[in-house]
Formats: structure tokens, C-alpha cells, sequence
């Protein structure tokens, strides 16, 4: 990796933009409230008496209305007012939680009960996602928006760091209607931050129709090899190592590791790992950024294997340090690339698509692993998924524009 002499700059000055502090104020806390989710629903749902195969249909009830939707709510976050969208999806989603919250602490929830609510956060979250990282651009200048994403990730990863420990805890002590509860407050916040944000009006355009804009974004995506290239990548990872490891991993540590406390420790170690990822990518800034990006997903590969041999959680939280630097690195480099070489109008859709694409797999994932692991062995399903991480890098690096995309403004083909 590459890094050009000098370009090294604090952050400080992005700190003292009020509209920057109240938009990572709002990442922050609903990443804080995303974090808390998986811990509380995979043990929620245990404790109703949910098999593998209905957690992880409980889990995919709140991924799939993301791959689903995420499209048009990338369209609507490029024609619309973009913090509009994201405050209004964090009033739906602290409703959702917070729904959540008293039927499983009245103890009338039942797995669909979590399965319907989640599908409706999961909705909401398909509009935020494009719409906030198409904020970036409406809020932070382009010579500092690579060090403003590398301060959102190291900033979400900080808050992933402590939700683990803090959802597990409160699912110890009370109950998971408990840490839903904590969610739900999460998301009031970022709500409130939203509601007081202020930002530059956009140049204003003709409209066009929602299925024009959605065609326009899709040839834009169609035309960036590299682009597809990562998409692709990411379905992979997500679909055969990730959604794998989230549906399998509880189950292991409930019947392995002592419950959900190992499960968070794991986490925390991920999230330790993404602190780090984030504070690596504030500093460095690799001349071809995709070629490391594509590279990273590689260090999945140790954290499945050990979880698929026994490994007891320490040894699994030390695995899962580069496993999470690998998610902080590559999400840094990426969504800089998009918001670099894609036009800024563009810049929701292409987000939107990519995160479609990208998503795509991991409903099938998470459908199929509890039913593959009942017929193969845990141990098969993650160690297929450590592979796919390893071949995944070189399959992307055979792809031209993915080896050459500069760091700067120029060609993006």
C-alpha cells in the first residue's frame, strides 16, 4: 500500500462544523442502536424456544426488506431531501424497536412477533443507508470527505464496540425487551440531532420520474466495471462468511461458550478490530485505494475457521480483531471511491444499487445456513465460508479498473 507523503490532515476542522457534529451524532447513535440489535434478537429469539433454522429466519426478516427496498430508498435519497429521509426512518424504526420492547417485556412476543417488527426497522433502514451516505456529500467538502467517512467509521465502530457488551448485558439481567428498549432510545436520538441539522440546499433539477432516475442510476452503475466488481465481492462475503457466522454464532456460543456474554466478547474484539480499522484509514490514503479494499475481506477467513474448530471465545475475540479491521478499511475505501468518481447526484443510487447487489445474498445465507448446518455440520458451512473469503480477493483483483481506480478525481472506468 501506497500512501502519499504529506497527506495527513486532523480532523479537528470537521469537529468544529456544527452540521458535521450533528450528522456523526446521528450516524453515531443509530449505529449505537444497531449494534444492539443482533445480540438481543438471536437471543430473544432463543429464548422463545427458536430452533437455528427460525433464528435465522428471525434474522432475515430484518435483512431482506433491505435488499428489497434498498433501491428505491437510494433513488428517493437523491431526489428528495436526504435528512428528511433519514429523520423520518429513525421515527419508524425507534417505533419499531420500541414495540418490540414491551411485547417481549409483557412476555407476549412470539419469534414472529420479532420476525414482523424487525422486517418493518429493516424497511426503514433501506431509505437511511443511501440517503446518509449521500449526506456526506451535502455536508462535508470533497477534499475532506475521505477523512470525514474514515471519522464515521471509526466513530460507528466505537459504538458497536460498547452495544454488544452493554445488549447483552441488559438481555442477561432483564431480558431482551430490555435492550430494545435501549435501541429504541438510540434512534430518538439520531432523530433529534437530525431534527436540528441544517444543510446547504442542493442545486435544483427537473424531477424525473422515480423509474427514470432508477434507469439512469442503474446505467451509471452498469458503467463503473469496478464498481460491480466490489458489489459482487460483497455479495459473496456477506451471502457464504457473514451471514453464516451471525446465524451460527449465537447458537455456538448459547451452547458452547456460556450464553450471550461470549457472543458480545466476540463482538467487542470485531469492534476493536474497526477502531483500529478506522483509526489506520484516518491516516493512510493508498494511491489505487480498491486494491487493498478488495484484499481485506481475506482476514475473515481465521474467525470462521476457529469458530468451526472449538475454538473457546478468547482465542474467537483475539480472531476477530482483523476481521473487524478488514469492515472499517473496506468500507472507508469504498464509499470514498463512490463519493470520489461518481457523479454527486448519482451518488444515493449508486449506493443504493451497490447495497442491493451487495445484500443480495445474505437473505439466502441466512435461510440456508441453519438448514445446512442441520445437514452438513456447523463446522462444513464456516469453513466453505472462510474459503469463499480467500478467493474472493483475487477473483475482484482480476477485474482492471479495480487494480487501477485512483484515489483522486480521474477516470472512473
Amino acid at each position: 500500500m501506497s500512501v502519499g507523503a504529506g497527506r495527513f490532515t486532523p480532523v479537528t476542522p470537521l469537529l468544529r462544523t456544527p452540521a458535521f457534529r450533528r450528522y456523526l451524532l446521528a450516524r453515531t447513535s443509530s449505529h449505537l442502536g444497531d449494534g444492539m440489535v443482533p445480540v438481543a434478537l438471536a437471543f430473544g429469539a432463543l429464548r422463545l424456544g427458536a430452533s437455528p433454522t427460525e433464528v435465522g429466519l428471525v434474522l432475515l426478516a430484518g435483512r431482506l426488506p433491505v435488499v428489497v427496498l434498498t433501491l428505491v430508498g437510494g433513488v428517493v435519497g437523491d431526489l428528495l431531501s436526504r435528512r428528511a429521509v433519514m429523520l423520518v426512518t429513525d421515527v419508524v424504526r425507534c417505533a419499531s424497536q420500541a414495540l418490540t420492547a414491551a411485547l417481549l417485556l409483557t412476555g407476549t412476543a412470539t419469534p414472529w412477533h420479532l420476525a414482523a417488527l424487525q422486517a418493518v426497522a429493516g424497511a426503514a433502514g433501506a431509505f437511511f443507508t443511501p440517503a446518509a451516505a449521500g449526506l456526506v456529500a451535502d455536508v462535508v467538502p470533497p477534499a475532506q470527505r475521505h477523512r470525514a467517512n474514515a471519522l464515521l467509521t471509526t466513530a460507528q465502530h466505537a459504538a458497536t464496540l460498547v452495544a454488544p457488551v452493554v445488549s447483552a448485558a441488559l438481555v442477561a439481567a432483564v431480558g431482551a425487551g430490555a435492550s430494545f428498549a435501549a435501541d429504541a432510545v438510540t434512534f430518538a436520538v439520531s432523530a433529534a440531532a437530525l431534527a436540528a441539522l441544517r444543510v446547504p440546499d442542493r442545486p435544483t433539477a427537473p424531477r424525473p420520474a422515480l423509474l427514470d432516475a432508477a434507469r439512469h442510476g442503474w446505467r451509471d452503475f452498469r458503467a463503473r466495471p469496478w464498481l460491480q466488481a466490489t458489489t459482487v465481492q460483497v455479495a459473496l462475503v456477506n451471502g457464504a462468511c457473514v451471514s453464516p457466522f451471525l446465524v451460527l454464532g449465537p447458537v455456538i456460543a448459547d451452547q458452547r461458550l456460556g450464553g450471550p456474554l461470549a457472543w458480545a466478547l466476540i463482538g467487542n474484539g470485531y469492534a476493536v478490530g474497526a477502531l483500529l480499522g478506522g483509526a489506520l484509514a484516518l491516516r493512510l490514503r493508498p494511491r489505487h485505494p480498491l486494491r487493498t479494499a478488495v484484499t481485506v475481506p481475506v482476514a475473515l477467513a481465521p474467525l470462521l475457521v476457529l469458530l468451526a474448530a472449538g475454538a473457546p471465545t478468547a482465542v474467537l475475540a483475539a480472531a476477530a480483531v482483523p476481521a473487524g479491521a478488514q469492515a472499517a478499511l473496506h468500507a472507508v475505501l469504498t464509499d470514498t471511491a463512490r463519493q470520489v468518481h461518481v457523479p454527486a447526484d448519482l451518488v444515493a443510487r449508486a449506493t443504493g444499487f451497490a447495497t442491493v447487489v451487495g445484500l443480495a445474498a445474505t437473505p439466502v445465507g441466512m435461510a440456508l445456513a441453519g438448514p445446512a448446518a442441520e445437514r452438513v455440520g456447523v463446522g462444513a458451512v464456516l469453513l466453505a465460508g472462510a474459503l469463499v473469503a480467500v478467493l474472493s480477493a483475487p477473483a475482484a483483483l482480476a477485474v482492471r479498473s479495480v487494480r487501477r481506480l485512483p484515489a483522486e478525481v480521474g477516470p472512473a472506468r
